[in-house]
């Protein structure tokens, strides 16, 4: 049984790890969203929103044309507004204000929760593939990332680094050098923490953890139910089981949550780093079959 279920997750993968959920929204949380800030792109809600806050601010980055998909409510109290003309989708009611500032639609649409569903599946398998990989670079005691070595996904030279609460607590920085990189990856693993990640500064992120790089880097965080920021970050999060506590600095960055309370900024340059191809899911399809075979002998 689980050597099927293991088959289907990747099959799934397959057919749902595409670009352009990646590209088109610059935050995508699964359950409520309360903010009191702004987003410069798209954004999709699947539960509630709550505050004060302003979505599509530079740009509407959805192809289909939405500034803000909700599947749950805007609750009363709250202020919403959508910018250059982006349209409102959503599924339940709008209890407290919805400005269209620049043209847009409200579209009433019961599938809205769907479409969430639909994107943090892709966040949840994509999270999947890069969490099987090993580190390919190393970090030393003051927090200097190098990486000599890669791994080859969509033809682009990925770099991968891995970090737990441990390891980052007592850094003064992180800071990356992304040498011959096309793409880098951090996995960070919250189990040994039970489930928390506190990126509080310190330590500081700096070097390649620049805005230029941010659509090329990966902050992966696995078996992690919260994640705490309150300085500049630089990179997509993949955080789909965890609540995300932004108190300060801003994220420059796709963002794929389970939930959130948001006080900064989620800002432009979404995802354009490599992706898993169906051929190579297929092939990590049946190393994952294999080493199961083995365990099970």
């Amino acid at each position: 049984m689980r050597n099927l279920c293991i088959g289907a997750a990747i099959a799934i993968a397959a057919t749902t790890a595409t670009a352009d959920v990646f590209q088109d929204w610059n935050l995508v949380v699964r359950n409520d969203l309360n903010i009191t800030s702004e987003i410069d792109g798209s954004t999709m809600v699947g539960g509630n929103i709550s505050g004060t806050s302003n979505y599509a601010v530079q740009a509407v980055t959805a192809a289909s044309g939405e500034g803000l998909v909700v599947g749950g409510n805007i609750a009363a109290g709250t202020n919403v507004q959508i910018n250059n003309a982006g349209n409102l989708r959503i599924a339940g009611s709008v209890n407290g204000t919805a400005n269209l500032n620049g043209g847009g639609s409200q579209l009433n649409d019961p599938s809205a929760a769907t479409m969430v569903n639909n994107a943090m599946t892709a966040a949840e398998n994509l999270s999947s593939f890069f969490s099987t990989f090993a580190a390919t670079g190393t970090i030393d005691g003051a927090g200097n990332m190098s990486s000599a070595a890669h791994t080859s996904i969509d033809a682009q030279n990925v770099a991968f680094y891995t970090l737990n609460q441990s390891s980052i607590n007592g850094l003064g920085q992180l800071n990356l050098n992304f040498g011959a990189a096309d793409t880098v990856v951090i996995n960070i693993d919250g189990s040994a923490s039970a489930g928390t990640i506190n990126l509080t500064a310190p330590p500081n992120i700096i070097g390649g953890f620049n805005q230029a790089n941010s659509s090329r880097i990966v902050w992966n965080f696995v078996n992690t139910t919260e994640v705490i920021i309150n300085n500049s970050f630089n990179g997509m999060i993949l955080a789909t089981n965890a609540h995300l506590d932004l108190n300060g600095g801003g994220v420059n960055g796709s963002v794929f949550v389970n939930s959130a309370d948001l006080d900064a900024e989620i800002r432009l340059n979404t995802y354009q780093g490599a992706l898993p191809t169906p051929g190579s899911l297929a092939l990590l399809s049946l190393g994952l079959l294999a080493a199961n075979r083995r365990q099970r002998a």
